[in-house]
């Protein structure tokens, strides 16, 4: 098994198809792997066997203390790396850990799409001690799609179904995205959304990037677009990958005569399916809530699914303790 180590942002169109399809063929493989969503300081990390990829990570480099102690640098991944056999996954994060000592890095997070029983923590972290969690479990719903869309549409929640038809009525349809002006369109009613509800949008450059990779690629995924009486009244983006495909983002404008999100929902099921999704995947969501955005998507039936929580691993334990200290002074704690 050979580990090697690939800068995002010098990868062949034909190394980046193999990448691709290696996510694909993976239950576990996640959009937020594929490299065209990293940032360009990132890096990628395939292991392969007999020539073809096994295993796979893309990592951010950070340097969580910023540039006065560039000297503190970790690898993350988010929602990776990717390898459905989970001994062969630890044995080539082993080399990976080997490789990270090398560079002199001080700490891995990684977060692989590990689906779990509720309350019950993965084989694979429990059992061992050099993992330490970081965070909380996360949790998702998920859409099975292979019943016909008039039995989809049938068992959403009754409300649901209404405002689809309502919005129908009011004129308003939903189409595929093709140019910058309509990404531009979307990024506006975004950053408006996150004022209005309170929540930090990602960074608007990084978000138009990906959604411009997505328009140029092959069924990757894409930005649908709301309009009633000539005017953009939301978007949702949607990702694909293997037989699932991801909700990421959405956005819509307050208006009491006409909603969106239902349409725009309903729509991103259908692109799904028609694509060759068995599975929709709704994005985080929280179990039990009687209100917001998870009593909004359990509208549209679903199972919750339940994931491991992010882990870290520590490579340089001296240096750790240095930026440990150092956090907590900065934090004011």
């Amino acid at each position: 098994m050979t580990l090697k180590s690939f800068p995002t942002k010098d990868l062949p169109p034909v190394l980046l198809r193999e990448i691709e399809d290696f996510l694909d063929s993976q239950d576990t493989g996640h959009p937020f792997q594929f490299p065209q969503w990293a940032g360009s300081s990132s890096r990628v990390m395939l292991l392969r066997e007999g020539g073809n990829i096994r295993w796979s990570g893309t990592f951010g480099v950070q340097t969580p203390l910023g540039r006065r102690l560039p000297w503190i640098r970790a690898l993350v991944a988010n929602r990776g790396p990717v390898c459905d056999d989970h001994q062969l996954w630890q044995a080539a994060t082993e080399k990976l850990v080997e490789q990270m000592r090398q560079e002199n890095f001080v700490y891995l997070d990684v977060f692989p799409e590990w689906s779990r029983p509720a309350d019950v923590d993965h084989p694979l972290f429990m059992d061992d001690r050099d993992w330490h969690s970081t965070g909380s479990p996360r949790a998702s719903l998920r859409l099975d799609l292979t019943a016909s869309e008039d039995e989809l549409f049938a068992n959403f929640r009754k409300i649901s179904r209404y405002e689809i038809r309502r919005t129908e009525r009011s004129g308003a349809v939903v189409s595929t995205a093709s140019s910058d002006a309509e990404i531009g369109e979307f990024l506006r009613i975004y950053e408006r959304t996150a004022t209005q509800k309170g929540f930090a949008p990602d960074p608007i450059d990084d978000v138009r990037r990906i959604i411009r990779w997505l328009i140029s690629s092959d069924a990757r995924g894409a930005l649908l677009m709301a309009r009633a009486s000539g005017f953009v009244h939301g978007g949702a983006v949607i990702v694909r990958c293997g037989r699932r495909c991801w909700y990421i983002w959405g956005a819509s404008d307050r208006d009491e005569q006409i909603a969106v999100g239902h349409i725009l929902q309903w729509k991103a099921l259908q692109w799904a399916k028609s694509h060759g999704c068995t599975e929709y995947d709704f994005g985080g969501y929280t179990p039990g809530a009687t209100s917001g955005p998870a009593w909004f998507k359990e509208g549209f039936g679903g199972r919750v699914v339940h994931f491991v929580a992010p882990h870290r691993r520590v490579i340089d334990a001296k240096r750790y303790g240095v930026f440990r200290v150092i956090s907590k002074i900065a934090s004011g704690v």
